[in-house]
């Protein structure tokens, strides 16, 4: 757990924390009284999994999604952050999925806070230096610096189930259960032009060969598919800003 740490420590905020060291630990709970885990960090803000998850010989594979109840506060950052952007959240959407309001995918025009102290970090030795991060800078033709660009930036991140890449349709978001092709079948007996006909036709022939249901079934049982939750992160990486000394490819 330690590694190569000597001490461990309750919060990643390094004015406001505690040390745990090695002698300490046996003694430290894992959970808190509400059963939340106590969570530990480096020396350096990176947060030290207490726990390991194990499953069942016997347990059947699921789609795991998102609950939203306090999805926000991973987009929200902390008040002990100096760094932190002036309005302190990160825009993001949330798409309901299975029927439900409160749980499913998400997708953000940044990223999540926790990711904030890594790429501080990154972008300040890419830099090589040791300002902060609201101070970038840019690398000239001939290698002076200048301010304004940071090395690597978050561009966006999204959060979903990987069985997504094996339901949904071809080009779309949603797989055919969601997409109402039975009643657009089924308008076929009320529509008013050629146009209109043609498409209702479509949608009824699609629906005579297998039905929608049936379709969805048939992806998540013909093979094994994954049923991963998947966290991607979009980022930008600006070569000038990088110091010359760092642009050597290790």
């Amino acid at each position: 757990m330690f590694g190569t740490e000597d001490e461990l420590y309750d919060s990643m905020d390094p004015y406001d924390r505690e040390p745990i060291t090695r002698a300490d630990i046996d003694e430290y709970p894992v959970l808190d009284d509400n059963g939340d885990e106590r969570r530990l960090f480096t020396s350096e803000g990176y947060r030290v999994p207490r726990r390991v998850p194990r499953f069942l010989r016997d347990t059947l594979p699921f789609g795991a999604l998102l609950d939203f109840s306090r999805i926000h506060e991973m987009f929200e950052a902390s008040a002990a952050d100096d760094n932190s952007i002036e309005d302190g959240t990160t825009p993001f959407t949330v798409y309901p999925q299975a029927g439900l309001l409160s749980c499913g995918h998400i997708a953000s025009k940044g990223l999540m806070f926790p990711y904030r102290t890594p790429i501080r970090t990154l972008n300040m030795s890419l830099r090589g230096d040791q300002r902060d991060e609201d101070m970038d800078m840019d690398i000239d033709d001939d290698n002076s610096v200048t301010e304004h660009r940071l090395p690597i930036k978050g561009i966006s991140s999204q959060v979903y189930n990987s069985a997504m890449h094996n339901t949904r349709g071809s080009s779309t978001q949603h797989h055919g259960v969601v997409l109402g092709n039975v009643t657009a079948a089924l308008a076929s007996y009320w529509t008013e032009n050629t146009s209109a006909s043609h498409k209702a036709e479509a949608f009824t022939s699609k629906c005579d060969r297998q039905l929608p249901h049936e379709e969805y079934h048939h992806k998540i049982t013909s093979r094994p598919i994954s049923r991963d939750l998947r966290l991607e992160n979009v980022y930008a990486i600006t070569m000038s800003a990088i110091h010359p000394t760092k642009r050597n490819g290790r």
